[in-house]
């Protein structure tokens, strides 16, 4: 390697050194530590100093000379010399702050003593600088930094020739002069090739955050990490930059500490420190963005007073932060921060940014606390529900920064924060009549760091947005409330408008092919299994998205000639219902796949495990099922459904009876019972011997069964052995050894009832009237019958429906009652369908020869 840096511990080291050096100059007042007096603070700064200088020394020894031919070593070497020499300014500045070249002003001997070091290595770092280059990703040819480069050379080359004057002036005119030579300087070549700097880096940064948001997003959507590819173009940027303005600081400052304190070339005003102090300004507006927000990062629903992490780092590394304020603003005011940031970049001047009003109350939970009886342990540490009376809650949380070793920057990270409440005001009531839309909330970060020019500058950086869900909502069973949460978020990062930091809401809506590979990935990322879903699995969906409710400002209507369109209120509009006995239950699309999502969320359902063995098909038509069914024998088939909600449907094809649709399974079935537990007892009820997978092949069911560790239905179950000295009349000394016979819960299909007298079939042409599918054409009086019906049995053929124009009501009045009452008898004995006596009468099996034959047979 061209450099070497030393073992990251002593990295560490120095950084650190310089962070509490910084903060004990400042007064920065850390917990547990006394506040220094005057005259002891600057004998703590004067060791520290010291010791810098000794770390110093060995670190710029180390930086090689020799340029290195590949861009990676380019960059670690421009990263360590940046760090190095805006440190060494940031010392120099604080001793020799000046402008002023007053007695007060001027630095004492024992100052003196420690500049003429810290000047000697800015002299080794400015001899060891390589050529600036243009950053990664950015060819020289570029007409913005052809333009920069031009007026950088100009303006070194300027530098140089004052540096070569200064052996030849003397104290009169000739001072004068070169003071008036150095106001023109700085009011040209160097005013053009800071503004040129400011140009090419707004521009450049400008393109660089947007690839690194969409990045942001991207993990939001797939649960994927960040890559630190995703980002590394941004930090090599920064840290680009900063040595490139690094090599103009150092040789203006050299040359202000050779004509002032070395030379004393003038008498009242320093005219070099407005030099300097350009760059300066120019290195504040560049790292005023330079921060970046990682929460939230995969998910974008906060709950009051449950635990959260917070993590955001510096792009620039060797920048040191006193501390990164954190504070929850509304998505208005999350755009006037955005504004109040451009403005900087636009004037091209960095200032101080309002304070902005927050959205919500902010705590910093201690790793240490009062645990409720309701919390449960999270993955990061510590408990989740907490009561606002154990934090201060406030309008915003400072986090000390903390330097991580690994990408070797600082970054203000803390496990234990909470939202106590989600305040109530004019942004959230005017959203009132936005159906099913939730308010939208950013984090504000305000990173406040040490500036080399010797006072205190910030950086601004907006989050990615996020919802606040109170914990009342997320304790309910099926997650109602929940449901607008999630399809805001789903909706917001699905259509992905974004606005520099800012996510924009659109109600535009999204093209029907958008719509399914986001379904389907949010399906896939939330359920936790690879397989998603398929083309096919949406058919039975697609004409399902609108309603007359939802159409009028929709966006859904199509014809063959325009592409379907999706839009927010289709999802959440309740227009799927289903009816059952008495119960009417309406839901929208968003609401069914929190259902699905919470059956494949439970461990106890084992319905993950059969997705993701292709065992459990997607949303499929009746038709489908029975067109599948009708060639196989002896299997079952199971599929997702909407049919009641989110739940999951078996239908089977035996050999004793035609195909039967069993009862949904919803979530509270398979919590109770899981869906293996299902398959192995219905394959014993039904003797089913195979399951239908998704590429129409047959699975044996003992195979899947021993696949998944399930035992068969043939086991034998062991006794339960109990010693007690109750079951018998003797002394409580007596014990009495008694084995019991183990039950278990098994799952077996009802047969049909014995028909009633007001049981009757409807006819396919009722069918037609009533606009139910053909091929659920025989149904149970809904009167009579109600929720009774388990099973839609279909019928064709001619045969039959001439045999069905006459109701058995209708036939019992001219027959014997005997007759009827021993015919259902016989049904229900032998497990027989009207079907089957149908299908028995149709065969033959009781033709006139045959029965008259029997009949007379002695």
């Amino acid at each position: 390697m061209t450099l070497e840096t030393g073992s990251p511990s002593s990295a560490e080291s120095f950084q650190k050194l310089m962070y509490e050096l910084l903060c004990v100059w400042h007064g920065v007042k850390k917990q547990g530590e006394a506040v220094l007096e005057e005259g002891e603070k600057k004998k703590v700064v004067r060791k520290m100093i010291c010791r810098l200088l000794v770390e110093l020394d060995k670190r710029i020894a180390n930086l090689s000379s020799e340029i290195p031919s590949d861009s990676e070593n380019t960059q670690k070497f421009f990263e360590e010399w940046a760090m190095l020499t805006w440190n060494v300014l940031c010392v120099t500045m604080r001793l020799c702050p000046g402008g002023l070249l007053c007695a007060a002003s001027l630095p004492s001997e024992e100052e003196r003593l420690i500049l003429a070091p810290l000047n000697t290595a800015l002299v080794k770092l400015v001899n060891k600088a390589y050529p600036i280059r243009a950053p990664p990703g950015i060819t020289e040819s570029d007409q913005s930094y052809k333009r920069f480069f031009q007026y950088f050379g100009q303006t070194l080359h300027t530098l140089h020739n004052f540096y070569s004057m200064l052996d030849s002036l003397t104290i009169g005119g000739d001072v004068h002069e070169f003071v008036a030579d150095l106001a023109t300087f700085g009011d040209t070549q160097l005013r053009l090739c800071i503004e040129t700097f400011k140009e090419f880096s707004n521009q450049q940064g400008e393109r660089l955050w947007i690839a690194a948001r969409a990045a942001q997003v991207q993990r939001m959507t797939d649960y994927g990490p960040l890559a630190f590819e995703a980002i590394s173009p941004l930090i090599a940027f920064y840290t680009n930059m900063i040595y490139t303005l690094g090599i103009l600081a150092a040789r203006l400052q050299g040359f202000r500490y050779e004509s002032t304190l070395v030379r004393n070339l003038f008498v009242d005003e320093d005219p070099v420190f407005s030099l300097v102090s350009m760059v300066f300004a120019a290195l504040e507006l560049l790292l005023s963005d330079a921060v970046l927000a990682t929460e939230p990062s995969t998910n974008a629903i906060l709950v009051t007073n449950n635990l959260f992490p917070m993590q955001c780092g510096a792009l620039v590394r060797g920048v040191l932060f006193r501390d990164f304020q954190v504070q929850v603003v509304s998505e208005e005011t999350a755009a006037q921060v955005q504004v109040e940031m451009r403005r900087q970049k636009l004037l091209q001047h960095a200032g101080t940014l309002p304070s902005f009003p927050s959205a919500a109350l902010l705590a910093v939970k201690p790793a240490t606390g009062v645990k409720r009886n309701n919390a449960t342990v999270s993955a990061e540490g510590g408990n989740t529900a907490h009561k606002k009376s154990d934090v201060n809650s406030k309008e915003s949380v400072f986090i000390i920064p903390t330097y991580n070793s690994k990408h070797r920057f600082w970054s203000g990270s803390y496990p234990h924060l909470l939202c106590t409440t989600r305040q109530k005001d004019s942004v959230l009531d005017s959203r009132s009549a936005q159906i099913g839309k939730r308010p939208l909330f950013y984090f504000h970060v305000k990173a406040t760091f040490f500036s080399p020019a010797g006072g205190i500058a910030s950086a601004h950086t907006l989050s990615l947005p996020f919802t606040i869900a109170t914990r009342r909502n997320q304790d309910c069973q099926v997650q109602r409330m929940m449901s607008s949460y999630t399809a805001t978020c789903f909706w917001l990062y699905g259509t992905n408008v974004r606005h520099g930091l800012l996510i924009n809401w659109s109600e535009d809506g999204i093209s029907w092919e958008r719509f399914k590979h986001l379904y389907s990935q949010h399906f896939r990322v939330n359920a936790e299994v690879k397989r998603g879903f398929v083309d096919s699995d949406f058919d039975l969906l697609k004409f399902k998205l609108q309603c007359h409710d939802c159409e009028s400002v929709s966006a859904a209507k199509f014809s063959n000639s325009c592409e379907q369109r999706i839009t927010f209120k289709n999802m959440l509009c309740p227009h799927l219902r289903y009816e059952s006995g008495s119960t009417s239950v309406r839901f929208s699309v968003w609401r069914g796949m929190l259902e699905l999502l919470q059956i494949f969320q439970d461990q106890r359902t084992t319905v993950r495990q059969l997705w993701q063995s292709e065992l459990i098909f997607g949303f499929l038509d009746f038709r489908q099922v029975l067109e599948m069914l009708k060639m196989h024998d002896s299997t079952m088939c199971m599929r997702l459904s909407f049919i009641t909600g989110g739940s999951v449907c078996v239908s089977i094809n035996s050999s004793s009876h035609s195909v039967v649709h069993l009862e949904p399974l919803d979530l509270k079935r398979l919590q109770a019972k899981s869906l293996l537990d299902y398959v192995k007892d219905i394959a014993a009820a039904e003797m089913v011997k195979y399951i239908l997978n998704v590429g129409n092949v047959l699975v044996p069911v003992a195979e899947v069964l021993s696949s998944h560790n399930v035992s068969a239905s043939q086991e034998s179950f062991i006794g339960r052995d109990i010693c007690s000295n109750v079951m018998h009349a003797g002394s409580v000394d007596s014990m009495q050894h008694i084995r019991f016979t183990a039950l278990r819960v098994a799952v077996v299909t009802c047969k049909v009832e014995p028909l009633s007298d007001d049981y009757s079939f409807e006819l396919e042409q009722d069918v037609q009237h009533r606009n139910v599918p053909h091929d659920i054409a025989i149904q149970l009086n809904k009167h009579a019958c109600g929720a009774n019906s388990t099973a839609a049995m279909p019928m064709t053929g001619t045969s039959a429906c001439a045999c069905l124009s006459m109701p058995l009501r209708n036939l019992s009045s001219s027959s014997s009652p005997e007759f009827i009452v021993e015919l259902r008898r016989l049904m229900a004995a032998h497990g027989m369908s009207v079907r089957d006596v149908i299908d028995l009468l149709n065969g033959g099996a009781l033709s006139n020869a045959v029965f008259s034959s029997s009949c007379h047979t002695p």
